[in-house]
């Protein structure tokens, strides 16, 4: 009997440290879990995208894809095609701005796609895909690369003949 007695004093004691064991990490990870939700919920507060004024134009998003093409009309024009994404739906006014300054060289000619925000209470009834086509008349013969630059990555395309 006292074996017995020794063998259910034993075990509880085993159980009553495991039970202690276990309350602590309950414990510890109920008084870090909110530190951790608060480490996750600080990057998707600094990522969230400022806010813009209605009708501020600026550059698109992205540009998607760009291609140069001569018309069979006019040999010295040279046309580009640009598709590029807004940030939203609304944006209007997409064109392409021919950068004053170039850094590149004497051969390099950039181009910033750029549009214009949506105003405010407007119902955004267009897509946030650009598409724009700019013909060049009068393109520099020296000119070797067409550069479109939007707001998160570019595309440089060589002009042939």
């Amino acid at each position: 009997m006292r074996w017995r007695l020794a063998k259910m004093v034993a075990a509880c004691v085993v159980i009553s440290a495991l039970a202690g064991c276990n309350r602590n990490d309950t414990e510890t990870a109920t008084e870090t879990a909110p530190a951790e939700e608060q480490a996750a919920q600080a990057p998707a507060a600094a990522a969230q995208a400022p806010t813009i004024a209605p009708g501020t134009e600026l550059p698109v998003n992205t540009v998607s894809s760009a291609m140069l093409s001569r018309p069979a009309d006019a040999p010295d024009a040279l046309v580009i095609r640009v598709t590029g994404t807004a940030l939203s739906a609304g944006w209007t006014g997409a064109r392409l701005v021919a950068e004053p300054d170039n850094d590149e060289g004497k051969d390099v000619m950039t181009y910033r796609l750029v549009a214009t925000s949506p105003k405010t209470g407007e119902q955004a009834t267009t897509s946030p895909d650009v598409d724009i086509e700019l013909r060049v008349d009068a393109f520099p013969p020296g000119i070797k690369t067409i550069r479109i630059v939007a707001a998160t990555n570019e595309i440089s395309l060589p002009v042939t003949n």
